[in-house]
């Protein structure tokens, strides 16, 4: 597994603003989206995005 798997949802979140529109983009579930940046977030040790 590479320290940056999950980088495409994480740039397609931001650039989107939103993980369902992301996920659209990326022809995933809003799920899968959420969990890749979870893990990146963990190998990373640190949050990337606020969600509310």
């Amino acid at each position: 597994m590479s320290r940056w798997d999950g980088i495409d949802e994480f740039t397609a979140v931001a650039e989107q603003a939103s993980f369902s529109a992301a996920a659209r983009r990326l022809g995933l579930s809003t799920s899968a989206v959420s969990r890749e940046i979870a893990r990146l977030e963990d190998r990373l040790q640190t949050r990337l995005l606020h969600r509310t």
